[in-house]
Protein backbone atom coordinates (compact mmCIF):
# COMPACT_ATOMS: atom_id res chain seq x y z
CA UNK A 1 0.00 0.00 0.00
CA UNK A 2 2.91 2.32 -0.21
CA UNK A 3 2.23 3.86 -3.46
CA UNK A 4 -1.30 4.83 -1.91
CA UNK A 5 0.11 6.22 0.96
CA UNK A 6 2.44 8.55 -0.71
CA UNK A 7 -0.34 9.10 -3.56
CA UNK A 8 -2.65 10.37 -0.19
CA UNK A 9 0.48 12.42 1.37
CA UNK A 10 0.68 14.47 -2.13
CA UNK A 11 -2.74 15.41 -2.16
CA UNK A 12 -4.28 19.04 -0.98
CA UNK A 13 -5.21 19.00 2.84
CA UNK A 14 -8.58 20.11 1.88
CA UNK A 15 -9.31 17.10 -0.44
CA UNK A 16 -8.53 14.66 2.47
CA UNK A 17 -11.44 17.46 4.88
CA UNK A 18 -14.14 16.95 2.29
CA UNK A 19 -14.02 13.02 2.21
CA UNK A 20 -14.75 13.02 5.95
CA UNK A 21 -17.27 15.67 5.60
CA UNK A 22 -21.20 14.17 6.93
CA UNK A 23 -24.02 15.22 8.05
CA UNK A 24 -27.27 15.98 6.75
CA UNK A 25 -26.67 17.48 3.40
CA UNK A 26 -25.77 15.23 0.37
CA UNK A 27 -21.92 15.62 -0.36
CA UNK A 28 -21.45 17.54 -3.22
CA UNK A 29 -20.69 15.91 -6.31
CA UNK A 30 -17.32 17.10 -7.27
CA UNK A 31 -16.15 16.58 -3.60
CA UNK A 32 -17.19 12.94 -3.93
CA UNK A 33 -14.93 11.99 -6.58
CA UNK A 34 -11.89 14.45 -5.46
CA UNK A 35 -9.10 12.86 -5.98
CA UNK A 36 -8.64 11.78 -2.05
CA UNK A 37 -11.84 10.47 -2.08
CA UNK A 38 -11.07 7.95 -5.38
CA UNK A 39 -7.94 7.18 -3.07
CA UNK A 40 -9.67 6.32 -0.22
CA UNK A 41 -12.72 4.14 -2.41
CA UNK A 42 -9.32 2.29 -3.87
CA UNK A 43 -8.03 1.57 -0.78
CA UNK A 44 -11.01 -0.11 0.13
CA UNK A 45 -11.29 -2.19 -3.30
CA UNK A 46 -7.73 -3.08 -2.14
CA UNK A 47 -7.99 -4.45 0.90
CA UNK A 48 -11.49 -6.77 -0.49
CA UNK A 49 -9.51 -7.99 -3.40
CA UNK A 50 -11.53 -10.08 -5.51
CA UNK A 51 -11.40 -11.67 -9.21
CA UNK A 52 -11.06 -9.58 -12.21
CA UNK A 53 -13.86 -8.36 -13.82
CA UNK A 54 -15.05 -8.96 -17.61
CA UNK A 55 -12.40 -6.84 -18.50
CA UNK A 56 -9.97 -8.92 -17.10
CA UNK A 57 -7.88 -6.58 -15.16
CA UNK A 58 -6.84 -7.47 -11.81
CA UNK A 59 -6.66 -5.56 -8.86
CA UNK A 60 -2.90 -5.60 -9.05
CA UNK A 61 -2.90 -5.03 -12.55
CA UNK A 62 -4.96 -1.64 -11.79
CA UNK A 63 -2.25 -0.54 -9.17
CA UNK A 64 0.52 -0.63 -11.47
CA UNK A 65 -0.76 2.34 -12.82
CA UNK A 66 -2.44 3.76 -10.09
CA UNK A 67 -2.11 7.35 -9.87
CA UNK A 68 -2.92 7.49 -13.61
CA UNK A 69 -5.95 5.17 -13.30
CA UNK A 70 -7.50 7.07 -10.50
CA UNK A 71 -6.81 10.21 -12.69
CA UNK A 72 -8.14 9.05 -15.56
CA UNK A 73 -11.52 8.09 -13.61
CA UNK A 74 -11.52 11.68 -11.47
CA UNK A 75 -11.56 13.51 -15.47
CA UNK A 76 -14.70 11.04 -16.69
CA UNK A 77 -16.66 11.27 -13.60
CA UNK A 78 -16.64 15.36 -13.44
CA UNK A 79 -16.65 15.58 -17.26
CA UNK A 80 -19.52 13.41 -17.61
CA UNK A 81 -18.12 10.79 -20.17
CA UNK A 82 -17.88 7.67 -17.65
CA UNK A 83 -19.46 5.03 -18.34
CA UNK A 84 -19.83 1.14 -16.44
CA UNK A 85 -19.57 -1.79 -18.26
CA UNK A 86 -21.83 -5.07 -17.89
CA UNK A 87 -20.62 -6.64 -14.86
CA UNK A 88 -19.77 -10.58 -14.87
CA UNK A 89 -22.90 -12.64 -13.81
CA UNK A 90 -21.47 -16.34 -11.78
CA UNK A 91 -23.97 -18.24 -9.62
CA UNK A 92 -23.23 -19.47 -6.38
CA UNK A 93 -25.50 -21.64 -3.44
CA UNK A 94 -27.77 -19.79 -1.74
CA UNK A 95 -27.07 -19.25 2.28
CA UNK A 96 -29.61 -21.04 3.80
CA UNK A 97 -31.49 -21.76 0.93
CA UNK A 98 -32.86 -25.14 -0.23
CA UNK A 99 -30.17 -27.95 -2.43
CA UNK A 100 -29.91 -26.31 -5.56
CA UNK A 101 -31.10 -22.66 -4.82
CA UNK A 102 -28.50 -20.20 -6.42
CA UNK A 103 -27.86 -16.48 -5.89
CA UNK A 104 -26.52 -14.59 -9.27
CA UNK A 105 -23.23 -12.79 -8.10
CA UNK A 106 -21.92 -9.83 -10.19
CA UNK A 107 -18.07 -9.07 -10.80
CA UNK A 108 -17.56 -5.61 -11.84
CA UNK A 109 -14.47 -4.72 -13.49
CA UNK A 110 -11.92 -2.63 -10.92
CA UNK A 111 -12.43 0.78 -11.86
CA UNK A 112 -16.49 0.26 -11.29
CA UNK A 113 -15.74 -1.31 -7.78
CA UNK A 114 -13.42 2.25 -6.79
CA UNK A 115 -16.55 4.87 -8.43
CA UNK A 116 -18.84 2.57 -6.45
CA UNK A 117 -16.99 2.64 -3.40
CA UNK A 118 -16.45 6.35 -3.58
CA UNK A 119 -20.22 7.13 -4.82
CA UNK A 120 -21.17 4.79 -1.45
CA UNK A 121 -19.08 6.98 0.71
CA UNK A 122 -20.57 9.92 -0.31
CA UNK A 123 -24.41 9.19 0.11
CA UNK A 124 -24.21 6.51 2.74
CA UNK A 125 -24.34 9.33 5.48
CA UNK A 126 -27.06 11.67 4.03
CA UNK A 127 -29.34 8.64 4.06
CA UNK A 128 -27.56 7.14 7.40
CA UNK A 129 -30.06 10.84 8.69
CA UNK A 130 -32.78 9.53 7.05
CA UNK A 131 -33.82 5.75 7.67
CA UNK A 132 -35.37 4.46 10.41
CA UNK A 133 -34.56 2.45 13.79
CA UNK A 134 -36.09 -0.45 12.82
CA UNK A 135 -33.71 -1.25 9.43
CA UNK A 136 -30.27 -2.60 10.87
CA UNK A 137 -28.84 -4.32 7.98
CA UNK A 138 -26.04 -2.80 5.62
CA UNK A 139 -25.72 -0.12 8.12
CA UNK A 140 -22.90 1.73 9.80
CA UNK A 141 -22.43 0.14 14.04
CA UNK A 142 -25.77 -1.77 13.41
CA UNK A 143 -25.68 -5.52 12.83
CA UNK A 144 -27.33 -8.76 13.27
CA UNK A 145 -27.02 -8.86 17.13
CA UNK A 146 -28.27 -5.34 17.23
CA UNK A 147 -32.04 -6.52 15.11
CA UNK A 148 -31.56 -9.73 18.00
CA UNK A 149 -31.61 -7.66 20.48
CA UNK A 150 -34.59 -5.50 19.52
CA UNK A 151 -36.71 -8.68 18.95
CA UNK A 152 -35.75 -9.84 22.64
CA UNK A 153 -36.97 -6.42 23.82
CA UNK A 154 -40.48 -6.35 22.04
CA UNK A 155 -41.43 -9.63 23.23
CA UNK A 156 -40.52 -9.25 26.61
CA UNK A 157 -42.68 -5.85 26.28
CA UNK A 158 -45.61 -8.74 25.35
CA UNK A 159 -45.34 -8.74 21.70
CA UNK A 160 -45.34 -12.23 21.13
CA UNK A 161 -47.10 -13.12 17.97
CA UNK A 162 -44.98 -12.73 14.54
CA UNK A 163 -45.44 -11.98 11.40
CA UNK A 164 -42.09 -14.00 10.10
CA UNK A 165 -41.92 -12.19 6.38
CA UNK A 166 -40.42 -13.17 3.55
CA UNK A 167 -40.05 -10.47 -0.14
CA UNK A 168 -39.87 -13.12 -3.09
CA UNK A 169 -36.90 -12.27 -4.61
CA UNK A 170 -36.43 -8.80 -3.19
CA UNK A 171 -32.65 -8.09 -4.66
CA UNK A 172 -33.66 -9.34 -8.36
CA UNK A 173 -37.38 -7.44 -7.90
CA UNK A 174 -36.54 -3.83 -7.51
CA UNK A 175 -37.95 -1.66 -10.00
CA UNK A 176 -35.65 0.55 -11.43
CA UNK A 177 -37.99 3.15 -12.19
CA UNK A 178 -39.59 3.27 -8.44
CA UNK A 179 -35.78 3.34 -7.42
CA UNK A 180 -34.68 6.02 -10.13
CA UNK A 181 -37.85 7.99 -8.74
CA UNK A 182 -36.96 7.95 -4.82
CA UNK A 183 -33.15 9.32 -5.82
CA UNK A 184 -34.51 12.11 -7.65
CA UNK A 185 -36.86 13.35 -4.53
CA UNK A 186 -34.07 12.46 -1.88
CA UNK A 187 -30.88 13.48 -3.61
CA UNK A 188 -31.40 16.38 -5.72
CA UNK A 189 -28.69 16.34 -7.47
CA UNK A 190 -29.42 14.47 -11.08
CA UNK A 191 -25.62 13.91 -11.32
CA UNK A 192 -25.99 11.23 -8.71
CA UNK A 193 -29.46 9.76 -10.41
CA UNK A 194 -27.82 9.77 -13.69
CA UNK A 195 -24.94 7.51 -12.50
CA UNK A 196 -26.81 5.18 -10.77
CA UNK A 197 -28.68 4.63 -13.23
CA UNK A 198 -25.51 3.86 -15.49
CA UNK A 199 -24.90 1.19 -13.03
CA UNK A 200 -28.60 -0.05 -13.19
CA UNK A 201 -28.40 -0.30 -17.25
CA UNK A 202 -24.89 -1.84 -17.63
CA UNK A 203 -26.16 -4.85 -17.51
CA UNK A 204 -24.51 -8.52 -17.24
CA UNK A 205 -22.47 -10.69 -18.87
CA UNK A 206 -22.79 -14.74 -18.78
CA UNK A 207 -26.80 -14.25 -18.52
CA UNK A 208 -28.62 -17.21 -18.88
CA UNK A 209 -25.69 -19.08 -20.45
CA UNK A 210 -25.23 -16.98 -23.39
CA UNK A 211 -21.37 -16.76 -23.61
CA UNK A 212 -20.52 -13.07 -24.41
CA UNK A 213 -24.22 -11.79 -24.39
CA UNK A 214 -25.10 -8.65 -22.49
CA UNK A 215 -28.60 -8.96 -20.70
CA UNK A 216 -29.80 -5.46 -19.69
CA UNK A 217 -32.69 -5.87 -17.02
CA UNK A 218 -35.06 -3.16 -15.68
CA UNK A 219 -35.36 -4.57 -12.37
CA UNK A 220 -33.01 -5.45 -10.14
CA UNK A 221 -29.66 -4.42 -8.37
CA UNK A 222 -26.08 -6.48 -8.64
CA UNK A 223 -25.65 -8.35 -5.25
CA UNK A 224 -21.91 -8.02 -5.32
CA UNK A 225 -21.74 -4.76 -6.11
CA UNK A 226 -20.49 -2.32 -3.36
CA UNK A 227 -23.72 0.46 -4.09
CA UNK A 228 -26.29 -2.40 -4.29
CA UNK A 229 -27.22 -2.89 0.17
CA UNK A 230 -27.11 0.84 0.04
CA UNK A 231 -30.18 1.13 -3.12
CA UNK A 232 -32.16 -1.60 -1.48
CA UNK A 233 -32.34 -0.13 1.87
CA UNK A 234 -33.36 3.61 -0.05
CA UNK A 235 -35.95 0.91 -1.81
CA UNK A 236 -36.81 -0.56 1.33
CA UNK A 237 -37.29 2.67 3.67
CA UNK A 238 -40.50 3.09 2.27
CA UNK A 239 -41.70 -0.26 3.70
CA UNK A 240 -40.14 0.86 6.79
CA UNK A 241 -42.15 4.39 6.75
CA UNK A 242 -45.51 2.67 6.05
CA UNK A 243 -45.13 0.02 8.97
CA UNK A 244 -43.56 2.70 10.99
CA UNK A 245 -46.62 5.14 9.85
CA UNK A 246 -49.36 2.09 10.68
CA UNK A 247 -47.47 1.71 14.11
CA UNK A 248 -46.30 -1.77 13.53
CA UNK A 249 -43.06 -3.46 15.23
CA UNK A 250 -41.04 -4.02 12.49
CA UNK A 251 -37.42 -4.91 12.56
CA UNK A 252 -35.77 -5.20 9.09
CA UNK A 253 -32.68 -6.81 8.10
CA UNK A 254 -32.02 -5.98 4.38
CA UNK A 255 -34.92 -8.38 2.78
CA UNK A 256 -35.41 -10.27 6.16
CA UNK A 257 -37.78 -9.08 8.22
CA UNK A 258 -40.88 -9.41 10.96
CA UNK A 259 -43.25 -7.68 12.79
CA UNK A 260 -43.93 -8.38 16.27
CA UNK A 261 -47.88 -7.88 17.62
CA UNK A 262 -49.95 -8.73 20.74
CA UNK A 263 -52.06 -10.95 19.11
CA UNK A 264 -53.17 -13.56 16.58
CA UNK A 265 -55.41 -11.07 14.93
CA UNK A 266 -53.13 -8.43 15.64
CA UNK A 267 -51.03 -10.40 13.12
CA UNK A 268 -52.68 -11.53 10.78
CA UNK A 269 -53.91 -7.59 10.25
CA UNK A 270 -50.06 -6.48 10.23
CA UNK A 271 -49.51 -9.37 7.40
CA UNK A 272 -52.20 -7.47 5.08
CA UNK A 273 -50.63 -3.85 6.15
CA UNK A 274 -47.25 -5.43 5.29
CA UNK A 275 -48.65 -6.96 1.94
CA UNK A 276 -50.19 -3.58 0.73
CA UNK A 277 -46.79 -1.41 1.65
CA UNK A 278 -44.61 -3.98 -0.46
CA UNK A 279 -47.18 -3.58 -3.38
CA UNK A 280 -46.99 0.07 -3.65
CA UNK A 281 -42.97 -0.52 -4.32
CA UNK A 282 -44.22 -3.41 -6.67
CA UNK A 283 -42.48 -6.31 -4.46
CA UNK A 284 -44.60 -9.54 -3.51
CA UNK A 285 -44.75 -10.97 -0.20
CA UNK A 286 -43.37 -14.96 -0.84
CA UNK A 287 -46.65 -16.97 0.56
CA UNK A 288 -44.61 -19.94 0.83
CA UNK A 289 -41.87 -18.42 3.41
CA UNK A 290 -44.08 -15.88 5.28
CA UNK A 291 -45.82 -17.49 8.01
CA UNK A 292 -47.55 -15.83 12.10
CA UNK A 293 -46.21 -17.84 14.24
CA UNK A 294 -45.55 -17.35 18.09
CA UNK A 295 -42.64 -17.35 20.93
CA UNK A 296 -44.19 -20.40 22.67
CA UNK A 297 -44.10 -22.55 19.12
CA UNK A 298 -40.38 -21.24 18.18
CA UNK A 299 -39.35 -19.70 15.57
CA UNK A 300 -35.76 -18.36 13.74
CA UNK A 301 -34.34 -14.63 12.74
CA UNK A 302 -31.37 -14.14 11.27
CA UNK A 303 -29.56 -17.01 12.85
CA UNK A 304 -31.44 -16.71 16.52
CA UNK A 305 -33.29 -19.55 17.15
CA UNK A 306 -36.38 -18.05 19.57
CA UNK A 307 -38.80 -20.44 22.12
CA UNK A 308 -40.80 -19.48 24.69
CA UNK A 309 -38.70 -16.66 27.13
CA UNK A 310 -35.04 -18.37 25.44
CA UNK A 311 -32.95 -16.91 22.61
CA UNK A 312 -30.12 -19.46 21.04
CA UNK A 313 -27.61 -18.86 18.64
CA UNK A 314 -27.71 -21.83 16.37
CA UNK A 315 -25.17 -20.64 13.61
Amino acid sequence: MKLLDDLLRRLPSKAGERVARTGTAVTHFEDAFAPAALAEAWRKVRTNGGAPGPDKQSVEDFERRLEQNLSDLGGELRSGRYRPQAALRVWLPKNGGEPGDMRPISILNVRDRVVQRAAHAALAPFYEQRFLDCSYGFRESRGVKDAVAQVTRLRDAGLRWVVDGDIRKCFESLEHSVLLRLLERDLGDVRYVALIERWLRAGVLGAGGRRGAVEVQERGVSQGAAISPLLANVYLHEFDAAMSSARRALVRYADDWVILCRSQDEAERALEEARGALAKIKLIVNPHKTRITEFDAGWSFLGAFFVKSEQYWVK
